[in-house]
């Protein structure tokens, strides 16, 4: 029986840190989708100011913020 139990207590012990694992990896990859659509807005403002042709902010008030 003291067998048994040691190798369910390494099991359990492996379940619980892989799940924290995954747990880091999940947040660790939401937070960087945020920051890459932070990134995302900020490149399509830029390129839109940069189009002296046309003036977008008449037109487009997200712009200003």
């Amino acid at each position: 029986m003291n067998e048994t139990e040691k190798k369910l207590r390494k099991k359990r012990r492996y379940i619980k840190q892989a799940t924290d694992v995954n747990r880091k990896h999940a947040d660790m990859m939401k937070t960087e989708s945020i920051a890459r659509h932070k990134r995302s807005r900020i490149q399509v403002r830029s390129e839109v100011m940069e189009n002296r042709q046309i003036d977008y902010n008449s037109h487009m008030k997200w712009l200003e913020n």
